[in-house]
């Protein structure tokens, strides 16, 4: 019986090689979806539907906006896998565990990562429906991916750990549009939303948005020289006066999916 939580390197090539067969070959771009944002792509290409638990190394736990599937083909002449959910610290899963879907898109040919997530806005200049490029991250979880690895180089540096490259292609893929901003990310534990005392904090040490994934499959992605563009959807204003629910931010997800989509493939379309 293999164990999901503690997946072998010998599970993770079983999973590539299944990824790499129904894409017709190494993957190009790996994309993680966040929450609510697991539909976003369903409409530009068509898509083979892999789902989490035919993937023996994926780590699976339920979790509302997150629909637990891979989807897999071409566009632009890419080879492309998106992995619609994923897990977090807060579910009880480890940082080497959350990380499976980077070294897993790794071994499947993924040069190229795409991290989307909805996040709370720390920003008063941004609004809900509004896409952050992520110029840089804090990591505010209390955990790290390369703690305990058996790899020598585990210090990775994290300079420019979010191309300046992909931005450019990003930003000329929204042609100066309103909607996109540029700013730093906060990870935190969760699954508790800010206290605006917590949001004011996040504030003074320099956040844009916050949220509760992404930092840890950053470090990932670049422990294995993966090429790295973050896009936060903003989907509420962290700590302010008014209840914020998971239903509300997969909500606001859902509705500016559609944009996050079109950015994405402008940017596939100009690598």
């Amino acid at each position: 019986m293999h164990d999901r939580r503690a997946p072998s390197d010998k599970v993770l090539s079983h999973d590539a090689d299944t990824l790499q067969s129904a894409a017709g070959g190494p993957i190009d771009v790996a994309i993680i979806l966040g929450s609510g944002l697991s539909e976003s792509l369903s409409n530009i290409a068509p898509f083979d539907h892999i789902p989490y638990d035919r993937l023996l190394g994926m780590p699976i736990a339920s979790l509302i906006g997150h629909k637990g599937e891979v989807l897999v083909g071409m566009l632009h002449g890419k080879r492309v896998a998106a992995l619609a959910g994923r897990v977090h610290l807060y579910q009880g899963f480890s940082a080497h565990q959350i990380t499976v879907t980077i070294r897993l898109a790794r071994a499947a040919g993924a040069k190229t990562l795409i991290l989307t997530n909805a996040s709370g806005t720390l920003n008063p200049g941004f609004a809900p429906g509004d896409l952050m490029l992520i110029t840089d991250q804090l990591n505010l979880t209390g955990a790290n991916p390369l703690i305990g690895s058996a790899n020598a180089d585990r210090f990775v540096d994290m300079l420019d750990a979010y191309s300046p490259h992909l931005r450019d292609l990003a930003s000329a893929a929204a042609d100066r549009a309103a909607w996109l901003r540029h700013g730093v990310y906060a990870g935190v534990l969760g699954p508790t939303y800010e206290t605006p005392a917590e949001a004011r904090y996040l504030r003074t040490i320099g956040a844009d948005a916050v949220g509760m994934s992404t930092v840890l499959e950053a470090i990932a992605a670049r422990a294995n020289g993966m090429d790295l563009l973050g896009i936060s959807l903003i989907t509420n204003r962290a700590g302010d006066e008014t209840t914020t629910t998971a239903l509300d931010v997969t909500a606001v997800a859902a509705s500016a999916a559609p944009r996050l989509a079109a950015l994405v493939d402008g940017v596939i379309a100009r690598m």
